[in-house]
């Protein structure tokens, strides 16, 4: 059954309503026209001078559009100061931790977390948080916040992924194991979480299970996030097929990688440097096998240091090919594939009220422009994400 928009107040549009009501009753008082100009002016300005954050929030939010980084950074703090709801506050947080000043991101967070009055965006600040906890290196704090609010008995995809990445990345299969089975006990498993299932069958040595399972993810089901290209290489070189494995970590390359990414595009070149060399290839590609486990993690392994420079007019070299379309299915045979990276990454989408508080205040620029970076998704990325984590967009 499809999704029914809903229409919802919330104390922005409370405090809208309220002035314009206000500015109504002005006009049926029985004064001077001129006092009634003047009253209904210091109310407007009144209502933007209340609501300003919501401008430094929508200025930050073009700025990410256009990549200017100084201007998110700098409008996102004036929104914080200024004041903006608990729904921009862990957007703001998320974007912080995502693509710039983890601890930064985690005060905001944090602010959320801490206040009685955050309701459903309290747990929501902790997940992301929590991603910040990891890139700062204190993991045992990161999983503690994700067990906890499991055991609240707060249910969330996203909640899921990160907690089944963090036992997964730290060697902890038996917790995994049983993370992953509660999880999928009551959901349909997305495409976040079935990376986590094969990647556990990488760690096990579940290698039949790992390749059906990646072969859908990636062929199929044409995962988002560079992670999944990954372990379905891993898989590739276990059989043998090195061009298979050349191909999925070259379109690897072309997903988003932020800040929160166990990988990072050198990493990946680095291991297609030592797959695509016809001198390096073969036991490059045995030390990957033989250290399954560290690569799977995006760690650097024992041979690591086989993949070197190369002339690659050379013959007998491997490049990656370019990903076939996927056809898309109709409406009834559509994966159920509602979660991706999409879900990790923030929201900085505008909506409604900030468009038209932007228009008030004679904002006219928009989002995106001839300027812009093309942050299009290509036909190879092209399915619909589930955007639950940021009630819109992750």
């Amino acid at each position: 059954m499809p999704n029914v928009q809903q229409t919802k107040f919330n104390k922005g549009a409370y405090i809208a309503f309220g002035f314009i009501a206000a500015m109504i009753g002005v006009t049926f008082l029985k004064i001077d026209f001129r006092i009634k100009i003047a009253a209904d002016v210091a109310l407007l300005l009144i209502f933007l001078f209340i609501r300003r954050g919501y401008l430094y929030f929508y200025r930050a939010a073009v700025a990410y559009k256009k990549d200017d980084e100084q201007k998110i950074w700098s409008n996102f703090e004036r929104a914080l100061k200024a004041g903006v709801d608990f729904d921009r506050k862990v957007q703001i947080g998320s974007l912080y931790i995502q693509r710039g000043d983890a601890k930064r991101g985690i005060e905001v967070l944090e602010s959320v977390m801490n206040s009685p009055k955050a309701g459903p965006f309290g747990p929501k600040a902790a997940i992301i948080c929590s991603m910040g906890y990891w890139r700062q290196g204190e993991k045992d704090k990161a999983i503690k916040t994700l067990e906890d609010l499991s055991e609240s008995g707060i249910r969330d995809d996203n909640l899921s992924i990160n907690l089944e990445t963090y036992y997964l990345e730290t060697g902890n299969l038996k917790a995994a194991k049983k993370a992953i089975s509660d999880g999928r006990k009551n959901n349909t498993e997305n495409n976040g979480l079935m990376d986590n299932r094969g990647w556990y069958d990488i760690r096990m040595g579940h290698w039949q299970k790992a390749k059906e399972l990646y072969d859908e993810l990636i062929n199929d089901r044409n995962a988002k996030f560079p992670e999944a290209y990954l372990h379905g290489a891993q898989v590739s070189i276990h059989y043998g097929d090195i061009e298979e494995a050349v191909d999925r970590l070259g379109w690897s390359l072309s997903k988003s990688f932020s800040k929160t990414c166990m990988l990072s595009k050198d990493y990946i070149s680095h291991l297609l440097l030592g797959l695509e060399n016809p001198a390096t290839r073969d036991a490059f590609a045995k030390a990957m096998d033989d250290n399954c486990d560290d690569v799977s993690c995006g760690r650097v392994f024992s041979g690591y240091e086989k993949a070197v420079e190369f002339d690659a007019s050379a013959a007998d070299v491997i490049a990656p090919k370019e990903k076939k379309k996927v056809s898309k299915p109709s409406s009834e045979e559509t994966l159920n594939t509602d979660v991706d990276e999409d879900e990790r990454e923030p929201n900085t989408d505008l909506d409604d009220d900030d468009v038209e508080y932007a228009a008030a205040m004679g904002v006219t620029e928009a989002p995106e422009d001839e300027s812009s970076p093309d942050t299009s998704v290509d036909d190879d990325d092209d399915r619909v994400p589930n955007t639950d984590l940021t009630d819109e967009d992750k």
